[in-house]
């Protein structure tokens, strides 16, 4: 696919995520992490940018196994491919999609 089409694509997984649950996703992209002080959980997404690189949009991951952040992942703004099933994660009173058990490479 073109760099628009995928960025088109993920933004349609994220827009109407129903329409994605259970499929297995392949995603190459950029490697993110957040850390939320409030739930003291630490977030990794791959973010794709469209086609002039002007706006971005990615997906949340949830490695495969165990990995020790910042150790066992690559750095900031590394590019990643990750494979995974596409699910929603509650989250209080609201969900997001997310990767589950993602198998991730610096392809």
């Amino acid at each position: 696919m073109s760099g628009t089409m995928v960025y088109a694509q993920v933004y349609k997984m994220v827009t109407e995520p129903a329409k994605f649950i259970g499929k297995r996703i392949k995603m190459k992209g950029i490697f993110s992490s957040y850390y939320d002080y409030e739930t003291k959980k630490r977030f990794y997404g791959c973010v794709i940018a469209d086609a002039l690189a002007c706006c971005s949009q990615g997906l949340a991951f949830e490695p495969a196994k165990d990995r020790k952040f910042p150790d066992d992942f690559p750095d900031e703004g590394a590019e990643i491919t990750i494979i995974g099933d596409f699910e929603m994660e509650e989250y209080g009173d609201d969900a997001y999609p997310i990767i589950r058990k993602a198998k991730m490479s610096n392809e």
